[in-house]
């Protein structure tokens, strides 16, 4: 008992204390490179409160096409993921090829989606779809695949129809995999729409990076680096808490902690 409150303390303790030493880093980096190469963390905490108003509109516009592509690949990906773990003939036949798909880097294609779709919010929502759509679908596939027989017999056994089945014992048994893929698939899609943000877009978060980089503005920047790694980390961890939630429940994070 005490060496898990012990490591449930010094796990947390790691966590407070990584974003002190980035930031001490950062400082560092700061004295050693100078301006105008590089901004204090205070100037670009300061460049921030002075236009947090003027981007409220392409933070919006970033959030509004995240949720919209989240939603899209989540469903999609784990609705296909676990029809095809259910069946060892299209696991066989469709793995290697959603494999290869994934390996791909994907922002090769991105002139594809520009032809097809132009400088458009639906452009921009199907290559953020196009980078998380992969990692929900193969940890589904793998997940629903790896479910032991028993579980299927028991099923079989009480004579459960699909529907039952599914909601009783397939998806519980998939869960934690689950949770994983969906943080996992938010990463990918916010990446993705960073990218398309940055390449062709007149709105949005990437698009008023890159005005900043043109002008040559570190602070302003590094201040637009924050938001983002705002949002990234503050839905990141609502996910990892989930996480935990369900590894907890299974006896996964004691087993860990031991």
């Amino acid at each position: 008992m005490k060496s898990n409150t012990s490591f449930e303390k010094w796990s947390t303790i790691g966590r407070w204390l990584v974003p002190v030493i980035l930031v001490i880093l950062w400082e560092l980096i700061y004295i050693m490179l100078g301006e105008p190469a590089m901004a204090s963390p205070w100037q670009s905490v300061v460049n921030l409160s002075e236009n947090f108003g003027n981007w409220l509109q392409d933070i919006g516009n970033t959030l509004l096409t995240l949720l919209i592509s989240f939603v899209i690949s989540a469903l999609v990906g784990s609705i296909l993921g676990f029809f095809i773990g259910l069946s060892p003939f299209w696991t066989k036949t469709l793995s290697p090829l959603v494999l290869g798909l994934y390996s791909i880097p994907k922002v090769t294609l991105y002139p594809i989606f520009l032809l097809i779709f132009g400088l458009t919010i639906s452009g921009r929502v199907a290559f953020s779809v196009f980078h998380g759509i992969f990692p929900i679908m193969i940890i589904c596939m793998e997940a629903t695949r790896a479910i032991p027989a028993i579980y299927l017999k028991l099923a079989k056994s009480y004579q459960m129809s699909f529907f039952q089945k599914a909601k009783n014992i397939l998806i519980p048994a998939i869960m934690p995999q689950l949770v994983v893929g969906l943080r996992m698939c938010f990463s990918l899609c916010f990446l993705g729409l960073i990218l398309a943000e940055m390449f062709a877009s007149y709105e949005g978060l990437g698009h008023r990076l890159v005005h900043y980089m043109s002008l040559n503005q570190p602070s302003s920047i590094l201040a637009l680096i924050l938001i983002i790694v705002f949002i990234a980390f503050f839905f990141t961890f609502l996910f990892l808490i989930w996480q935990e939630r369900n590894e907890r429940k299974i006896g996964k994070s004691k087993v860990n902690a031991v």
